[in-house]
């Protein structure tokens, strides 16, 4: 197996040196799975990229191979990933699937284990889930783990029961089922793709599990994600219900 771990980045000097180290040694036990950590830069005026080289460079000895792609502009989480999907999809390496997962060390790599093993055992689609038995978030504030236990009971009414967690970014995709889904008609602004990428895949008749996860708030940096993307989402949702029951309709 050849798993391809999307890393987005932007000002995560800090984070980055200490979780592809993390990263290697949650995988180094794999001796049979092949890992590439792909970072995704948005031309960190810290000094990112570099970095995330110079320590990929050091933990290659440990079955973990680092890839630092750099965009010019920063503009958005969405669109970094399609970015990555594509460089995926059109590598020679046949990578079967994809996790991505933040930098900030909010998503632990000690799932990545899980993850694995989920697919090993015919998962195409697995969800960190912080919403489901043994899920969780630490070091919230109570009215951000209201906002967000709220927006994922929205969006799960609204789209269907099959995940807990629309929201969360740390999950692992079959690249044969991502390469189904049409990236243009996904919404690419904040929890917005999150939320329209899962949709799609459970379109797809995805085979789905949901691990749970502990999700433990940045320690270094600042939250890059705008206000506004909260009402962003919820007016998404809405339209991908609408779509959802004119589609019912017309069958």
């Amino acid at each position: 197996m050849h798993i391809a771990i999307l890393i987005p980045t932007y000002n995560e000097s800090t984070n980055i040196r200490e979780l592809l180290p993390r990263i290697a040694a949650s995988v180094k036990i794999h001796t049979t799975t092949k890992f590439s950590a792909i970072i995704i830069d948005d031309s960190s005026p810290d000094g990112t990229a570099e970095i995330a080289r110079e320590v990929g460079q050091q933990c290659s000895k440990y079955n973990l191979k680092t890839i630092v792609l750099t965009r010019e502009n920063k503009d958005g989480l969405g669109k970094a990933y399609l970015y990555a999907f594509n460089y995926v999809f059109n590598s020679s390496s046949n990578y079967e699937f994809i996790i991505q997962m933040d930098a900030d060390l909010s998503h632990r790599p000690e799932y990545i284990s899980d993850f694995i093993s989920a697919a090993e055992k015919g998962a195409d689609f697995v969800v960190g889930s912080r919403y489901v038995k043994y899920g969780g978030v630490s070091n919230w504030s109570w009215h951000r783990k209201v906002i967000s236990k709220a927006g994922n009971l929205y969006a799960k009414f609204m789209l269907g029961a099959e995940i807990s967690d629309y929201t969360g970014g740390f999950n692992l995709y079959s690249t044969d089922l991502l390469r189904k889904i049409k990236f243009a008609d996904l919404h690419t602004n904040g929890y917005g793709f999150l939320i329209s990428l899962k949709h799609s895949m459970i379109k797809t008749n995805a085979a789905i599990v949901e691990v749970p996860i502990i999700f433990i708030d940045r320690e270094f940096g600042k939250s890059k994600m705008p206000l506004n993307t909260f009402f962003d989402s919820f007016i998404l949702v809405l339209r991908l219900w609408s779509k959802r029951v004119r589609n019912r309709l017309i069958r």
